[in-house]
């Protein structure tokens, strides 16, 4: 799908969860202000979107609002286990100069997850000491739960759709276009020929800690 199509597409529907597609490829395409402008709009009408969120974070981590990113990036990991905004997230807690607490909070939650990652191990050694003195916080229906939400409505569950999310790595969004695409008879060659291999890149997303 090119970029016209999404562009499109979210001017029919501002409430489009493509939106966040949009705003990520003008960000990438270092258009800031196109971006925000996609996001805000975008999370105006379809508010709660962590999708939508995220990016906007990572807007505003580019255009160096870091106490901004610090809001929308708590918002994202408050609702769910999303790896690279917690990352994100202790690194501009670090950047702000927050508590010793609050930046262990998070790193703890990090390593319940990737204790193995350099970055984590870095983490550790400086804000931790090797002891787990604060004990973190995680809410049990937010575990195994995919990073970003996304609401794929029927409309929008296309192979078109599904081609577009696997090309951009986004593998549950994917997943939940064949779910919704499945009960169709005509889609299940489809089906048959991509589920095995996304479910597959899903498991090994999950062995190496990555979220999508």
């Amino acid at each position: 799908m090119h970029y016209k199509e999404l562009e499109t597409m979210f001017a029919d529907d501002f409430s489009s969860p493509v939106f966040p597609l949009l705003a990520d490829y003008y960000l990438k395409d270092n258009q800031l202000n196109r971006a925000l402008k996609v996001c805000k709009i975008g999370l105006a009408n379809n508010p709660g979107n962590l999708y939508g969120e995220f990016i906007l974070s990572q807007i505003f981590l580019q255009d160096k609002k870091f106490l901004e990113a610090e809001k929308k990036l708590k918002k994202i990991v408050n609702n769910s286990i999303n790896i690279q905004a917690l990352i994100l997230l202790v690194d501009v807690l670090v950047k702000l100069n927050r508590s010793q607490a609050t930046i262990q909070k998070y790193i703890l939650i990090l390593d319940k997850h990737i204790p193995n990652h350099k970055k984590v191990k870095l983490y550790k050694k400086e804000y931790l000491n090797g002891e787990h003195k604060i004990v973190a916080k995680v809410s049990k229906k937010s575990i195994n739960k995919p990073a970003l939400n996304i609401v794929i409505s029927n409309k929008l569950a296309t192979k078109t759709m599904f081609d577009l999310l696997l090309k951009q790595k986004k593998y549950y969004h994917a997943l939940e276009v064949l779910n919704i695409m499945e009960p169709n008879k005509k889609n299940s060659q489809f089906i048959k020929k991509n589920k095995p291999e996304l479910l597959n890149k899903i498991k090994k997303g999950m062995n190496n800690h990555v979220i999508y």
